[in-house]
Formats: structure tokens, C-alpha cells, sequence
């Protein structure tokens, strides 16, 4: 019997000793540079109760796998298609582990750019529509948010709050309504500062056909945007669509008689009378924002918009006159050409601010219809 438990006992303290070995031999292949059999070493050893209780370890994990990641050789940075997230989550675990702080001054740093790092990644995911990979790298960050000792996490942009707002974007994008409503709920609460959280949720209630709850989320985000563009946009849509343009002219009106200076609620007002097709007072509104702010962009596009919308319709009243109509064909040609004349001016001052493909392209077209190939060759 003693002879058995000797036996016994020789062979756990070799397994032991085969674990502690793992990761002396991870140490020994991360300082060479084989990422492969130090990942296999670091990975085994987790895995094992002797060991993975060790911060020590995980410190090395954590470095094996940046050096995954921050490889030049890609054969290395092939290893592990998640080396950023194993990379935070061992840091992590190291800090956790240690408790009498002997890696906490060496491993802030590493564990700060590993999850900068994996914050682009989330932004990749993202952008690829790898929604579920995206939500566990931004629960990654948000655990390791209480070991950003130095702020660097922070300097980063990575914060409790931009993390919730990566979170209701993530859930935006892969259509999870519930999950978008309750963490765009959250950031309005504490007032976070991005007027797309206010878009989504109209946009949310107006697929549900709820009206008053979308108009209310533009009102609340124009509250804290009262020049976003966007919010104006999709408010004056909604109105349209109700055929309320009364109710909003109103608005503007009264707006406008408290704030006469302010160029973009003139220039709203003029997109509404524009999309109700009263061109006339559509002009004098834009004029009159151009008039505050003359480098206004908004404004500049949409006068120029207007003016060429007018030259296709003196077009269109050409080709409708009989053949024997000369005169008056001379009479709409001039006007046509006024009006393109008018629109290029207007479309040019929005480029030289905001340079877009489509006002380049209508900028073509406009110089090509007045024939002048020269100035048309500049946005080609």
C-alpha cells in the first residue's frame, strides 16, 4: 500500500512539474519569438488546476498573444484569428490573480494598448456585420475597464460610456430593436452626446408606424442638436408625409420670429416650401440664410438645386413649343441658360466646402450643358 501512494505521489509531482515546466516554456518561446509552440505551451497550462490559477502565466498568455497580433510575419498573426480578445482576457486575468500587485505596473500599459487594439477590431467587426464577435469584444472592454489605472484606456476613448454606445450601435446595425431601445434609452438618459441615437430610435418608432414616439426622440434630440441637419431632415419627412406642412411652416415661422439671424432655420424653411413646390418663397428663404452666412453649405447646395430643377423645367416648356415657335423658343433657351448659370454658382460654393461626388457630378453635367467642356474637364 505505502509503495502505491509513494508511486502515486511521484507521478503528481511530475505533472506537476510538467505544468510549471509549460510555462517556463512559454516564457522560453515568447522571448524567441515562436508564438506557436508558446501559445501551445500557455494554452495547455490554463488548462491544467496546478497552473492556471498563476498570474504569471496568464501574463505570459497575454504577451504571447499581443506578439500574435503585433507580429510583421503573418504566418505568426495566422495563429489566432482572436489573438486581441485572449490577449485582454488574459491581462485581465493576471490582474485579477495578482493579488499582492507584483504585475499590476508592468501589465497596465500592455493591457491598455491590447484593448485599443481590440477596439478597432470591434469597429471591423462592425463594419463586416460580425455582430455576436463585435458584443463579446465590447464585454471584454468593459471588464477590463476597472484596471485602467493611468487613464490610458480613457485616452483611448474607451470609457463606460462610449462602450454603451458601441453596444446600442452594434444592436442597431444587426436589427435587434429591444436591445437598440433599451441602451439608446440609456445614453439619452445620461445625455450622451451623439445625435445618431435620437435618428435610430425615430427611425425604430416610424417601422412601427408610431409617429408621436418618433417625432418625440427628434424633439428630445434637437433639444441637445438644434442644427443637426439630419434630425431637421427626418422631422420635415414625417410632417410631409402626414401632410402637416402647416404645422411645421408654423414652427418655423415662429422660430425664425425669435431667432431672425439664425441661417439654418431659414434655410429649413426653404427646403420645406421647396419640397411643397413653392420655388419663389423657397428662393427668398435660402437668399435670406445665404445672406447671414455665405459660405453655408446647406444653403448653397439647395439654391443651387432649385436653380437647376427651374432651368430643366424652362427645358422641358422648350421642347413642349411647337416647331414655329422661335421666338418664343429663343425667349425659354435664355432663360434655361440663366438658371444653369445661376446653379453653378451656388453649386460651386457648396463643393469648394463640401467637395461630394454627386454635386461634382451635377456640376459636369450643368458646365457640359452650357458648353463649356473646359470647366466641366475640372470635375471630371
Amino acid at each position: 500500500m505505502k509503495g502505491i501512494l509513494t508511486s502515486i505521489l511521484i507521478g503528481l509531482t511530475a505533472l506537476v512539474n510538467a505544468q510549471s515546466n509549460q510555462v517556463q516554456n512559454a516564457s522560453n518561446y515568447l522571448r524567441s519569438k515562436e508564438y506557436d509552440k508558446a501559445k501551445a505551451s500557455a494554452d495547455a497550462a490554463v488548462l491544467n488546476e496546478s497552473t492556471k490559477s498563476s498570474p504569471k502565466l496568464w501574463m505570459y498568455r497575454g504577451l504571447i498573444y499581443e506578439g500574435i497580433y503585433e507580429s510583421k510575419n503573418e504566418a505568426d498573426n495566422k495563429l489566432d484569428v482572436e489573438a486581441q480578445e485572449k490577449s485582454v482576457e488574459s491581462f485581465i486575468t493576471c490582474l485579477k490573480l495578482d493579488k499582492d500587485n507584483v504585475y499590476k505596473d508592468q501589465m497596465k500599459g500592455n493591457l491598455a494598448n491590447a484593448c485599443a487594439s481590440l477596439d478597432r477590431k470591434v469597429k471591423y467587426y462592425q463594419s463586416i456585420k460580425e455582430y455576436e464577435k463585435a458584443l463579446k469584444g465590447l464585454d471584454l472592454l468593459e471588464q477590463a475597464l476597472p484596471y485602467d489605472f493611468d487613464l490610458n484606456m480613457k485616452r483611448s476613448n474607451i470609457t463606460k460610456e462610449n462602450i454603451m454606445f458601441s453596444h446600442f450601435t452594434t444592436y442597431s446595425l444587426a436589427g435587434n430593436k429591444e436591445k437598440t431601445l433599451e441602451f439608446g434609452n440609456k445614453l439619452i438618459d445620461i445625455k450622451y452626446k451623439d445625435p445618431t441615437i435620437y435618428l435610430r430610435m425615430t427611425k425604430i418608432y416610424l417601422i412601427d408606424k408610431d409617429t408621436v414616439k418618433a417625432l418625440s426622440y427628434i424633439e428630445k434630440g434637437k433639444a441637445l442638436f438644434e442644427d443637426n441637419m439630419d434630425l431637421i431632415a427626418q422631422e420635415i419627412d414625417i410632417y410631409l408625409k402626414q401632410k402637416k406642412t402647416d404645422v411645421l411652416k408654423t414652427k418655423l415661422i415662429d422660430a425664425i420670429n425669435i431667432a431672425p439671424d439664425n441661417e439654418i432655420l431659414h434655410a429649413v424653411l426653404g427646403n420645406l416650401y421647396d419640397k411643397t413646390n413653392d420655388l419663389e418663397n423657397a428662393e427668398k428663404e435660402y437668399l435670406k440664410s445665404l445672406e447671414i452666412k455665405p459660405e453655408y453649405d446647406y444653403a448653397n447646395y439647395n439654391l443651387g438645386a432649385l436653380y437647376y430643377t427651374i432651368g430643366i423645367q424652362w427645358n422641358d416648356k422648350i421642347n413642349d413649343l411647337p416647331l414655329n415657335e422661335t421666338k418664343k423658343a429663343k425667349e425659354y433657351e435664355d432663360k434655361k441658360v440663366e438658371y444653369f448659370k445661376k446653379a453653378t454658382v451656388y453649386l460651386e460654393k457648396s463643393y469648394a466646402v463640401s467637395p461630394d461626388a454627386a454635386t461634382k457630378q451635377r456640376l459636369r453635367q450643368l458646365f457640359l450643358k452650357l458648353g463649356e467642356p473646359e470647366k466641366a474637364e475640372k470635375y471630371k
